[in-house]
C-alpha cells in the first residue's frame, strides 16, 4: 500500500466541509483511490511538530506505487500557502494496522528524523525505531498503528506537493513517519510519561534530527 500524508490549509472562506474540497476527494477516488481520511490537525502537548492553524491532513491510500502529481496542481488552487506531502510505503500485511490507527477516535503522526551523522546501517538503531512502535501496545489506550520511513523527502515538513516527485533509495531514507491510534488525547500524554514510552527515545535521543516530533488529527473517512 502507498500512503499519501497532505498537510495544507483552506482559503479563506472555504472549510473542510465544503464544496472544493469534496470535489477534490471525488475526483481522487475516481483516480483510484482506495482510501481517504481527513481531518484538522492539533499539536501534541509532547514534542509538538510547527502546524498552520486551521490545517488539514489528508491521508490518501493506494494499491500500489502511483503516479499523484495531477494532485500539486488541484492543492495549489484550493491552498492558502504551501501544500506538503509525506510519502510511506507499507506491505499488506502491515495495513490492517494503519487502518486501526486512521480510524480510531485521536490519530498521532509521529515523526522521528534521524540526524545526518546518524549510521543507518546499524542494525541496533533500526531495532530501536521499530521497538518505538511495538512498545507503544503496551500503553493504555493505543488502538494500533504502524510505521514507515518516507521516500519523497527526509523533512517532517513534507515535500512540496508541486515539486517534482522524487524517489530516495531507501538506504537513504531518514524520516520515520509512524501512523499511532489512541483513544483519546489525554491517554496518550499519559503514556508519554510510562517507562515502556520513553526507553527508545532514551536509546535513539543521540540521533534525533531537526524536524522530531509530532502532531494529532481527527479523522473522518471519505464516503
Amino acid at each position: 500500500m502507498f500512503s499519501e500524508i497532505f498537510r495544507f490549509t483552506l482559503r479563506t472562506p472555504d472549510l473542510i466541509s465544503g464544496k472544493a474540497f469534496a470535489h477534490l476527494r471525488q475526483t481522487v477516488a475516481q483516480a483510484g483511490a482506495v482510501s481517504q481520511y481527513f481531518g484538522y490537525t492539533t499539536p501534541t502537548s509532547f514534542s509538538p511538530l510547527p502546524r498552520k492553524r486551521h490545517e488539514i491532513c489528508w491521508v490518501v491510500n493506494w494499491a500500489g506505487s502511483t503516479d499523484t502529481s495531477f494532485l500539486g496542481e488541484h492543492l495549489d488552487s484550493l491552498s492558502d500557502g504551501d501544500a506538503t506531502s509525506l510519502h510511506c510505503e507499507f506491505n499488506d500485511s502491515e495495513w490492517s494496522e494503519v487502518t486501526k490507527a486512521l480510524e480510531s477516535r485521536v490519530c498521532e503522526f509521529a515523526m522521528i528524523r534521524l540526524s545526518d551523522n546518524t549510521p543507518l546501517a546499524d542494525e541496533a538503531i533500526q531495532k530501536s525505531m521499530h521497538k518505538t512502535y511495538t512498545d507503544a501496545y503496551k500503553l493504555n489506550g493505543f488502538t494500533g498503528g504502524n510505521w514507515a520511513y518516507t521516500s519523497n523527502t527526509n523533512s517532517s515538513a513534507g515535500a512540496l506537493v508541486r515539486m517534482t516527485e522524487i524517489n530516495i533509495p531507501s538506504e537513504e531514507r531518514r524520516l520515520g513517519v509512524y501512523y499511532l491510534g489512541w483513544e483519546s488525547i489525554e491517554l496518550h500524554e499519559d503514556g508519554t510519561k510510562e517507562e515502556a514510552f520513553l526507553e527508545e527515545l532514551r536509546n535513539l535521543g543521540r540521533w534525533f534530527g531537526e524536524g522530531t516530533g509530532a502532531w494529532y488529527a481527527m479523522l473522518r473517512r471519505h464516503e
